[in-house]
């Protein structure tokens, strides 16, 4: 072979070969103004709608907004902060809350909402609702639970084939608690207790023992409630529960401090647990039930997420700089800066920001200047996570 044809097909080579550049990493994709409200992580359906809103009025007016992430808008619901007070209002005492609510689902035009009825007692009421989103229409709504003090019912979050949405109610279960997992059939708006988990007693010696926080796989055949713990405080070691509702099967391993990413491979495998404050990755074996390998990671560690494609691991910090393993061995980590226009808002991330369902996107609120007065909108940014 020439010199000539050796040095063309040395350079046809290395343009086959992904460079460091193209390989994964993270993107700016894009800005959207929103109204300042509660930036609220949850799945609503499909991948390509997330919730950045919960439910917030003005004046005579009640709203909730819902990034599109396809066309890079933001829809807006509108409806009369009347229709929602006689609907869901417990009594008419003056002193009586105003209704909330947080977004559950978004599909074809409609939005599911879980609605918190203004109430004075302790406990209250929670109902599911639907608005029509162009007009605001209220179309249905069905009773979900009453939840007592100490209690909670979370969104774990909507299919996306937009069949159901799940619930996590804790609950109080003799000197322990539980959480029972509950499905919504959208179809008919029958609910459905699909497994309840008893959790094992702690003793209690701060205001968070009682605190859990549900993840969901992406298909939503395991769930993962995690039971907060942090280091250098008096609090009683905690949790981590993997229930599958199908099998009726639950197993549990220690929770390590601060665990807030969690994320299940989909081959259904393994799980992905990250401390924020020891700055580590857990990965716990399904199959056998055990914590089988632990890597060293980012501090501050809020978010961890499986790439579009499923190869990778993206853990993001509260940090201008990001690190991505191979999985599932968590085995090539490498370690970037985040692109301009994206590290000012991870660095402030603390707890904030949401993954698209599909692991393409990552929304994170822009930073902002503390000194100045706050606007009525803020930015987000749109981050692409590219495998």
């Amino acid at each position: 072979m020439s010199f000539l044809r050796l040095a063309f097909a040395l350079c046809l080579g290395a343009l086959a070969l992904p460079s460091h550049a193209h390989a994964q990493h993270v993107e700016l994709a894009g800005r959207v103004t929103a109204s300042r409200t509660v930036l609220a992580q949850r799945r609503v359906g499909e991948a390509r709608y997330i919730a950045i809103s919960d439910l917030f009025y003005r004046d005579r007016s009640a709203y909730l907004e819902v990034l599109d992430l396809a066309t890079q808008t933001v829809v807006q619901v509108r409806a009369k902060r009347s229709l929602l007070e006689r609907r869901f209002t417990a009594s008419r005492d003056a002193s009586a809350g105003l209704p909330q609510a947080e977004i559950a689902a978004f599909r074809d035009g409609v939005i599911g909402l879980a609605v918190t009825e203004g109430a004075t007692s302790k406990s209250h009421r929670v109902w599911y609702a639907e608005l029509e989103a162009r007009s605001g229409k209220l179309l249905r709504s069905v009773y979900l639970a009453t939840i007592g003090e100490d209690e909670q019912l979370q969104i774990v979050g909507a299919d996306a084939g937009g069949g159901s949405v799940w619930f996590a109610i804790t609950e109080r279960a003799g000197r322990g608690r539980a959480v029972v997992l509950s499905r919504l059939d959208l179809a008919s708006l029958e609910t459905h207790d699909e497994q309840r988990i008893a959790l094992a007693p702690r003793a209690r010696r701060g205001s968070h023992e009682h605190a859990v926080q549900v993840h969901a796989a992406a298909d939503f055949s395991r769930f993962a409630i995690v039971e907060y713990v942090e280091d250098g405080v008096q609090m009683a070691p905690g949790q981590i529960y993997i229930a599958t509702p199908a099998a009726r099967t639950v197993l549990a391993v220690p929770a390590p401090p601060t665990t807030y990413g969690v994320a299940f491979s989909a081959d259904g495998k393994y799980v992905y647990l990250g401390s924020a404050q020891r700055g580590t990755i857990s990965r716990v074996d399904l199959g056998t039930g055990r914590i089988d390998k632990q890597v060293a990671a980012p501090r501050n560690l809020h978010h961890l997420v499986i790439s579009a494609g499923g190869t990778k691991l993206f853990a993001l910090a509260t940090s201008s700089t990001y690190a991505v393993y191979d999985l599932p061995d968590l085995k090539a980590r490498s370690d970037a800066a985040h692109p301009a226009g994206i590290a000012l808002a991870m660095g402030a991330l603390h707890g904030d920001g949401i993954a698209s369902l599909d692991g393409a996107f990552f929304v994170v609120p822009d930073s902002e200047d503390r000194r100045k007065p706050a606007a009525a909108d803020r930015t987000y940014v749109i981050a692409r996570l590219v495998d």
